[in-house]
């Protein structure tokens, strides 16, 4: 259950592209695959999280972000 709060509350825009990459990539060379992970996390610095995460990591360090899901 820690766990499973911890994840909620973290970076779910990120968390379900990783999931998506796994998911999607599992039947593939791994040579797919990591293009796949590559266009997967392109696609998330297009996101919120990924301006509020960066911002947090070099005011307060790894671990402090306050994430909104988009």
């Amino acid at each position: 259950m820690e766990m499973a709060g911890s994840l909620a509350t973290g970076p779910t825009a990120a968390l379900a592209a990783a999931k998506r990459a796994i998911d999607d990539g599992t039947d593939g060379t791994i040579s797919a695959g990591l293009d796949l992970e590559a266009r997967r996390f392109a696609e998330l610095f297009a996101t919120d999280d990924q301006s509020i995460g960066m911002t947090s990591f070099l005011r307060d360090g790894p671990g402090k972000a306050t994430f909104t899901g988009r």
